[in-house]
C-alpha cells in the first residue's frame, strides 16, 4: 500500500489505537477488575501501575523470578456500528458485498461519528525478588498503540464511494470514455454495470476542485505507536506490626513508531497535521510528494526494504522520550492496602523524517470504494490516488516536536478476606490532555473470587474516561497446581457482545497464556 493510501484511511479511520488499555497496560487481570490495580498488581505487572509493590512480599513461598510473553488488551469502540456490524466486518468480509443504498447507510453511519482502536501488547517482561529486604526490579517491553478519530461527510463518502463521491463532475470509464457523474448532479445513480466500469473521478478544471481544509472540516485524527523499555524498582521503607510503607520508582525509554496529529476544525483551518513513521520510507514520500517537496526528498536515505516484520522488531525510530512512574502502597494490618502513584510522566519528541501536510486540492481519484466495514482487508483497486494531483502535499519538518506523554494520578484502596476476596476502587485522573489521555476522571470498583486453588474470577463495574456508561467487567485466571503457569483472560465490558445498542459498539479482550513463576 502507497504511504498516500495508508494515509489516508489513517486520516479517515485511524490506526490499528487507548486510553484505558495504555492505563491497564496488558495486565489482564485489571481488565477483569475493571481497571482496579493499584494495590493489586504484583511482579513486572506492576510496570506503569504502580512499582512500589514490587517490594511487597508475602511470606517465602513467593517466587523468586516471574516471567512472561505477549499478555496483550486490546479494545476497539465506535460510534458508528454496532456490535454485530463489527463482528460481520471481521469473520464476513469476504462475502460481505455493500450494494449503493448499503453504501449509503455507511456514510450516514460515519458521518460526525467518533471511532478509537487502542491497545498495549507487552513483548516481554520479568520480574525478580532480590535477597533479604531489598525489595524487587522488573524489566518489560510493551507497545502502545492509541488513535481517536472523527470523520465527517465527505471523508465517509469518499471512502465508501471512491471515485464515484458526488464530489467528483467526471468519471473516466474503463473504455476511456468520459461521462458525468450523475451523484453529482443529483441526477440519480450510476446502473451497476456502469459502477464496474469506473476508473477514476476527476476535475476537468482544477480551480472548481476543494481544498482538503474544505473538505475536511470537522475531521480529527491522533495517532501514536510507541514502544516502552521499561524499568522498575520498589522496596520497603518501613515495617511496624500494624503497617508496612513500600516505595517504588520506574524508569522508561521510549521509542516513537509513529504519530499522526492531524485536525482540521468545523471553519477548514488546519491544526499543525503532522506525520512520521519507522514503517514508510523516505523514497515512498518522494513518490507522492508535490514537487516542491521533492527537490528536497531527492537527497534522502535510499529504502529501507526490509519486511514489515523486520522493521517491526528492529525499528529505525521516528521518536525517542523517557518517561518516570512512582508509586507508594501502605499496607494496614496485612490485609488492607492504600496506593497512590503517578505513571507517565515525561516527554516524547519526534524527529528524524517528520513532514507535515500543506494544503491543497483534491482533483482526481481512482478507485470504486470499499464494500464493507472492514477497512484494513481491502482490494487495493478500492481506493487509490490517481494522476498528478499528489492527494497530501508534503513539506519536510526539520523542527523537532516534543509532547507530553499522557500522565495521569492513580489513588486505590483495597481489602482482602481470608485470601478468598479481594476488593477495592480505582481513581484514575488525567493530567494533560495529551495524545492517549483519559479526557475525564475515571472511577473503577472491582475485586477477585478465588473458589478454587485453580481458577480466579474477576469482575467490577467502571464509569468514566473516554465513555460516559457503565462498563462490566469480567475475567478468569487459571493457574496451575504447584502455581508455576499462570493464563487468563477478560473483556472490558461483557454487555457490549450482547448489541446493548443499535449504533454503537465495543469490543475488548485482554489476555495473558505465557506466564511463569519458578
Amino acid at each position: 500500500m502507497k504511504l498516500t493510501r495508508f494515509l489516508l484511511f489513517a486520516i479517515i479511520f485511524g490506526l490499528p489505537n487507548i486510553s484505558i488499555a495504555q492505563m491497564e497496560g496488558s495486565v489482564y487481570s485489571v481488565t477483569g477488575r475493571g481497571g482496579v490495580g493499584t494495590t493489586f498488581v504484583t511482579d513486572y505487572q506492576t510496570i506503569g501501575i504502580n512499582p512500589a509493590n514490587l517490594g511487597i512480599k508475602k511470606n517465602y513461598r513467593d517466587p523468586k523470578f516471574t516471567f512472561g510473553l505477549l499478555e496483550s488488551n486490546f479494545i476497539f469502540s465506535s460510534e458508528a456500528i454496532n456490535t454485530n456490524e463489527l463482528l460481520g466486518a471481521i469473520t464476513d468480509y469476504k462475502s460481505t458485498k455493500f450494494n449503493l443504498d448499503e453504501k449509503q447507510r455507511a456514510v450516514d453511519k460515519f458521518s460526525g461519528k467518533v471511532t478509537t482502536v487502542d491497545a498495549s501488547v507487552m513483548l516481554f517482561g520479568a520480574s525478580m525478588q532480590l535477597p533479604k529486604k531489598w525489595g524487587g526490579i522488573a524489566i518489560s517491553i510493551r507497545d502502545n498503540i492509541h488513535t481517536r478519530v472523527k470523520t465527517n461527510s465527505f471523508a465517509a463518502e469518499v471512502m465508501f464511494f471512491g471515485a464515484t463521491s458526488s464530489y467528483f463532475p467526471k468519471l473516466e470509464m474503463a473504455n476511456g470514455d468520459i461521462i458525468d457523474n450523475p451523484r453529482h448532479t443529483g441526477q440519480g445513480e450510476l446502473t451497476n454495470e456502469q459502477k464496474q466500469q469506473v476508473r477514476g473521478g476527476f476535475f476537468e478544471d482544477l480551480s472548481e476542485a476543494k481544498t482538503y481544509s474544505e473538505l475536511l472540516a470537522g475531521t480529527k485524527t491522533k495517532s501514536t505507536w510507541v514502544r516502552e523499555y521499561n524499568f522498575a524498582y520498589g522496596a520497603q521503607l518501613l515495617e511496624t506490626y500494624d503497617l508496612s510503607i513500600y516505595a517504588g520508582l520506574g524508569a522508561k525509554y521510549l521509542q516513537g513508531l509513529l504519530v499522526l496529529d492531524f485536525e482540521v476544525d468545523n471553519n477548514g483551518t488546519w491544526k499543525s497535521p503532522v506525520f512520521s513513521s519507522s514503517f514508510v520510507d523516505a523514497q515512498d514520500v518522494l513518490n507522492s510528494a508535490s514537487p516542491d517537496a521533492q527537490a528536497f526528498l531527492e537527497n534522502a536515505p535510499s529504502p529501507d526494504n526490509r519486511s514489515l516484520t523486520q522493521k517491526a522488531l528492529l525499528p529505525k525510530p521516528a521518536g525517542h522520550g523517557w518517561g518516570l512512574d512512582f508509586g507508594l502502597t501502605f499496607v494496614i494490618k496485612r490485609n488492607l492496602k492504600l496506593s497512590a502513584a503517578i505513571s507517565n510522566f515525561g516527554k516524547m519528541t519526534w524527529n528524524g523524517e517528520v513532514y507535515s501536510i500543506n494544503d491543497g486540492v483534491l482533483g482526481n481519484i481512482n478507485g470504486q470504494g470499499l464494500d464493507n466495514y472492514n477497512i484494513l482487508i481491502s482490494d487495493q483497486s478500492a481506493f487509490q490516488f490517481a494522476g498528478t494531483n499528489s492527494p497530501l502535499d508534503w513539506s519536510p519538518k526539520t523542527v523537532s516536536e516534543t509532547i507530553d506523554l499522557p500522565t495521569v494520578l492513580r489513588f486505590g484502596a483495597s481489602y482482602e478476606f481470608f485470601r478468598l476476596i479481594h476488593v477495592g476502587v480505582d481513581v484514575i485522573l488525567p493530567q494533560n490532555d495529551a495524545s492517549g489521555n483519559l479526557e475525564n476522571p475515571f472511577y473503577a470498583i472491582g475485586g477477585d473470587f478465588r473458589p478454587f486453588k485453580s481458577f480466579s474470577f474477576s469482575t467490577g463495574f467502571n464509569y468514566g474516561g473516554n465513555n460516559e456508561v457503565f462498563n462490566f467487567p469480567l475475567g478468569i485466571t487459571y493457574f496451575s497446581r504447584k502455581g508455576k503457569y499462570e493464563a487468563g483472560v477478560s473483556t472490558h465490558d461483557v454487555l457490549s457482545y450482547f448489541a446493548r445498542s443499535k449504533d454503537s459498539s465495543t469490543i475488548s479482550i485482554a489476555g495473558g497464556f505465557l506466564r511463569f513463576k519458578i
